[in-house]
């Protein structure tokens, strides 16, 4: 087993065809399909199932590749201290709920950097994909919110799942509208205000309980008229031309202009913050990203 065939199976799995891995790795088909297969034979373990449209990670092949990732990581980390990485690609990535700061936050890491090359990777997705994204080190680290309704749970799983959380920043839980809603001009909204209005919110694919909603799951279930939706700029068009509203973290959610956030009443709280692998050290562009993070935060 070589660090190589194991960027090459976790590429593969990353690009979901042998033939589109291949061209990314600047390597031939064959010669990719026959290291994959050979680190399959020598490790035991069968990492993908092929089909007609190209491959499909299997169980057992998600559990290895959580490790492959895991290791070439720790080899980037002895790279960048002991053997200079200013020559190499710079790879970083980062899994998060539907946060604007966040992706501010990335911006300024992105327009920081004097590297001359890098591939990085900013992954707005689920819940349950965000812990699942650092747990499998898809991504070195993720950004979620807890709350009353999640907390004690999310907690546990991250226990399961390796995994630390640190709080950036406590915030009270609201609600976003448009500034031309009927209720724009109220300083606190209650669940009875918004009984008349359809509720949008992301959806969280199979994994769309109580737990994993973006928000106090509690605003969803008391609404009559939800609305799922999977991309923000979706969200923010039903919000504009439906008179809907969206559960809102307080810390930019929504940057439209066009968009005001107007607390609950009664007052309850979101603590956001950041998931960490508990047995890896956070490497250099990690603790730049975290440190990103928290002056977006204050914005």
């Amino acid at each position: 087993m070589t660090l190589q065939q194991l960027k090459y199976a976790v590429t593969a799995a990353e690009c979901g065809t042998i033939s589109a891995a291949a061209e990314k790795l600047f390597i031939s088909q064959p010669s990719l399909t026959t290291a994959i297969r050979e680190l399959e034979a020598e490790m035991g373990v069968t990492i993908f199932s092929r089909t007609n449209r190209g491959v499909v990670v299997s169980r057992e092949g998600e559990e290895f590749l959580g490790y492959a990732r895991q290791l070439l990581s720790q080899a980037q980390l002895m790279q960048e201290r002991f053997g200079g990485s200013s020559q190499g690609e710079k790879r970083f990535a980062v899994s998060s709920q539907h946060f604007n700061f966040t992706v501010r936050a990335f911006s300024q890491l992105v327009q920081g950097f004097a590297g001359q090359r890098y591939s990085f990777h900013f992954r707005e997705t689920t819940t349950y994909e965000v812990l699942e994204d650092v747990s499998q080190l898809r991504s070195e680290i993720g950004v979620l919110a807890l709350n009353e309704d999640n907390e004690r749970y999310l907690r546990r799983l991250f226990g399961k799942l390796e995994l630390e959380f640190t709080e950036l920043i406590q915030v009270p839980a609201a609600v976003y509208i448009a500034r031309t809603h009927p209720l724009a001009g109220r300083s606190r909204l209650t669940l009875e205000d918004l009984k008349p209005y359809p509720c949008i919110t992301f959806e969280q694919g199979e994994h769309n309980g109580q737990f994993f909603f973006e928000g106090l799951s509690a605003v969803a279930a008391h609404a009559p008229k939800n609305i799922c939706v999977r991309e923000r700029a979706t969200e923010y068009q039903l919000i504009r031309e439906l008179h809907g509203f969206s559960p809102d973290v307080g810390v930019g959610s929504s940057p439209q202009v066009d968009s005001i956030s107007i607390p609950l009443a009664p007052a309850q709280f979101h603590t956001i913050g950041y998931i960490l692998r508990r047995d890896m050290a956070p490497s250099p562009m990690t603790l730049n990203y975290i440190e990103q993070l928290r002056q977006a935060a204050k914005v």
